[in-house]
């Protein structure tokens, strides 16, 4: 059994494979626990791409997708994680793969996965979002970006300086839906820290609407409504 793991920065990738003695970054021993798991979980989405199963689901705030090899893969049985992460407001893809194949196969699988992301990132017409977002502290409407572009799998960022930051990563389905993982952060007078936990919605064609409260006792609301989905040129 094979368990590799890599990080790519969504804007430059960058990344190794992780060294054989590091711990498996999946949580679990073999390929059929991980989909049993999934399958238990209510809150998971199931979507068949290709043969592939995919599955988008969260861990630990973080929005994750599962990808699990049809019958007849060369490394099948096995599962690649994706997982989109912001960092000091960078956007980062990590991938973890877990594979009961011949090595060669497993490692493979992995290249695959990380040549198809350089592919995206090097991609002269990258897919992009086109959200309406705005704030609002305590039921006054304070801030509002209109027609944004959000380019997929890349962390886009709205300021409100000295207050808080939104950062939006959409990703598209195969039938041109839009999964949004929003974080929001506040800023406690030095430095912007996270304020609860990251949401993973898909608006539709309709808007999605998000209240938090701040360490002071203010409510924040959001409202987020993915317009379009296109190349850009």
């Amino acid at each position: 059994m094979r368990a590799i793991a890599m990080m790519l920065f969504a804007c430059g990738v960058q990344g190794a494979l992780a060294a054989d003695d590091e711990p498996v970054p999946i949580g679990e021993a073999n390929v059929a626990a991980v989909l049993e798991a999934l399958r238990a979980d209510a809150s998971v989405q199931f979507r068949e791409q290709r043969g592939w199963t995919v599955v988008a689901s969260r861990e630990g705030g973080e929005p994750a997708e599962w990808f699990f090899t049809p019958e007849g893969h060369a490394a099948h049985p096995a599962v690649v994680k994706r997982t989109a992460i912001e960092r000091d407001g960078v956007g980062m893809i990590d991938l973890a793969a877990l594979c009961h194949a011949e090595q060669a196969a497993c490692d493979r699988l992995l290249d695959d996965f990380r040549q198809q992301h350089e592919l995206e990132q090097a991609a002269a017409r990258p897919e992009r979002v086109t959200l309406n977002v705005s704030i609002a502290l305590d039921d006054h409407e304070r801030l509002r970006v209109e027609r944004m572009l959000a380019e997929e799998g890349m962390a886009a960022e709205i300021r409100f300086t000295d207050v808080l930051k939104m950062v939006i990563v959409p990703t598209l389905g195969d039938d041109g839906s839009v999964l949004l993982w929003t974080a929001v952060y506040e800023f406690d007078g030095a430095d912007y820290v996270p304020l609860g936990e990251p949401q993973l919605a898909n608006p539709g064609s309709g808007t999605i609407t998000l209240e938090m409260a701040s360490t002071s006792g203010s409510r924040f609301g959001f409202s987020l409504a993915s317009l379009v989905a296109r190349t850009a040129e």
